[in-house]
């Protein structure tokens, strides 16, 4: 008996972690002005400055983890509750990915400095700190693991660790292999990413949205 209950708890804390790192991964391919910065500074200043720009980004995140956090703490918990999280989700996400459809972005990439570590950190905590969409795409997933998956306090602690080791996890390899894979970020690859994440935003959409018309 209690091998099985060990069993249960070890599945229960993997759960969050997947998922976690699941997420971790398609936000690291939202592309915006981190990406682009840290794909030159990789390029002109060597992986090193791709580290602490990635540094920079984690600290932000876990800021906006914090406060995300606690505003969805003060949400209250029901039924209602949930369907409301639900409908505002997958609209939210609905027109995000509809709008993946529709953007146009240009392969350019803005020029960098030489400096250190504060200096490389400093960027990727404003540059991703500053960024709305990034408020709110935390705001909804705290929402999420909080009122609909209904994440304690330690299964959240394993999402959280999970997604920030994600995006660490492929920032580092994109500035590793940035020397290469600036010549194939060309304007087509930035349509391509966009649809293909837009794909993925769709059907969460459909996911969160679609049960209140089976029912």
């Amino acid at each position: 008996m209690q091998g099985l209950i060990r069993r249960f708890e070890k599945r229960m804390s993997l759960e969050p972690i997947f998922y976690g790192l699941s997420t971790g991964m398609v936000m690291s391919v939202m592309l915006g002005t981190v990406f682009f910065a840290l794909i030159q500074n990789s390029i002109d200043n060597g992986f090193r400055s791709g580290i602490y720009i990635s540094m920079g980004v984690i600290v932000s995140d876990t800021m906006l983890i914090l406060i995300t956090r606690s505003g969805a703490a003060y949400i209250p918990e029901g039924g209602t509750t949930e369907n409301y999280v639900r409908i505002a989700g997958g609209i939210f996400l609905l027109l995000y990915g509809l709008n993946n459809f529709r953007s146009r972005k240009k392969a350019a990439f803005p020029e960098t400095n030489g400096g250190r570590f504060w200096h490389f950190a400093g960027m990727g905590f404003l540059l991703n700190g500053l960024n709305p969409g990034n408020f709110i795409g935390w705001t909804a997933i705290s929402t999420h693991i909080t009122q609909v998956a209904g994440y304690s306090l330690t299964e959240s602690v394993f999402f959280y660790s999970g997604a920030l080791s994600a995006i660490f996890g492929m920032e580092t390899l994109i500035a590793l292999g940035a020397s290469k894979l600036k010549r194939f970020i060309t304007d087509r690859f930035l349509t391509i990413i966009d649809r293909i994440v837009g794909v993925i935003f769709i059907g969460f959409a459909l996911y969160l949205i679609l049960p209140f018309f089976t029912k």
